[in-house]
């Protein structure tokens, strides 16, 4: 992986109060990477430390590989009653980028059509890519993008996720974004980092490879107690448990071993299937105090 950026042991105070606790993480080029959270986990405050608005920490943030920081932290605002392209046009004038690049930044958040358009008149779809193309205005190589789906129907979110993809792929951007919308993230990104009270505490990977995502199978049975019990004590990692299910990290070559194991102990297994162990499960299982 050709890193582009890396945190190396970030802490943020305010008062008395710890923001973050050492943070540390790396991002490869062309990558999509999840924040994940519950609110003031310290995902905005990562962001705004990654582009520069939040001086007052400790740590290092290394942009040796960034050549410039596209962002869109929070909701993009715009001149309503300018056209996209005029306010687009604006925003290129300050960052010393010309007509050329508006109009392929237009095409390529889908926004051709609707260039002409006052903003007024945009969905908030429409604005959040709006808001994404003003953030490429500059070609940057790392792409910061705090809750871009937010607020948004499941057609204006499905949009905006392609685009995002899309962006990725084609030029080869490193994006790190946030969203409470899991599901979407999954569908989204490579990885995802899982942040709770200012300290990670797991990273995820979803890429395609097989070999690199956790296998969980669903064990049911009347004495899930005294099943979880037996299983902890030969060693299988038991990711959480009911009264009716237990649900533990295998390889699809340990089903036979583990109904073999429980039944020598009498523990009747009513079930015992492979989950689909989404990036909820895993979130709400981990945010658990």
């Amino acid at each position: 992986m050709n890193c582009v950026l890396r945190v190396n042991n970030v802490s943020k105070k305010a008062k008395d109060f710890q923001i973050l606790n050492k943070v540390s993480f790396e991002l490869g080029s062309g990558e999509i990477v999840g924040l994940i959270g519950p609110n003031g986990a310290g995902k905005t405050s990562i962001m705004k430390i990654l582009v520069g608005l939040t001086r007052n920490y400790t740590g290092e943030v290394d942009l040796r590989g960034v050549k410039d920081i596209g962002c869109m932290i929070e909701t993009p605002n715009f001149y309503p009653y300018n056209t996209g392209y005029q306010n687009l046009m604006y925003f290129a004038g300050l960052n010393g980028v010309g007509k050329k690049k508006v109009g392929e930044l237009l095409e390529l958040l889908g926004l051709t059509d609707a260039a002409n358009k006052n903003v007024k008149a945009y969905s908030l779809g429409m604005r959040q890519r709006l808001g994404i193309a003003q953030a490429l205005l500059k070609d940057p190589n790392l792409l910061v993008l705090d809750e871009p789906t937010n607020g948004l129907d499941p057609e204006g979110i499905y949009e905006v996720r392609e685009y995002i993809r899309r962006i990725a792929n084609e030029k080869n951007i490193t994006v790190l974004i946030s969203s409470h919308l899991l599901g979407e993230l999954e569908k989204m990104c490579d990885r995802a980092i899982m942040i709770k009270k200012g300290e990670i505490i797991q990273f995820m990977d979803f890429r395609s490879d097989g070999k690199e995502k956790r296998i969980t199978y669903v064990i049911e049975s009347m004495d899930a107690e005294e099943a979880q019990k037996i299983l902890r004590e030969n060693g299988y990692h038991v990711v959480s448990q009911n009264d009716r299910e237990i649900r533990i990290n295998i390889d699809a070559d340990e089903k036979n071993d583990v109904a073999t194991l429980l039944a020598s102990h009498k523990v009747i297994m009513t079930g015992l299937y492979e989950a689909s162990e989404t990036l909820e499960d895993t979130f709400l299982e981990l945010m658990k105090d």
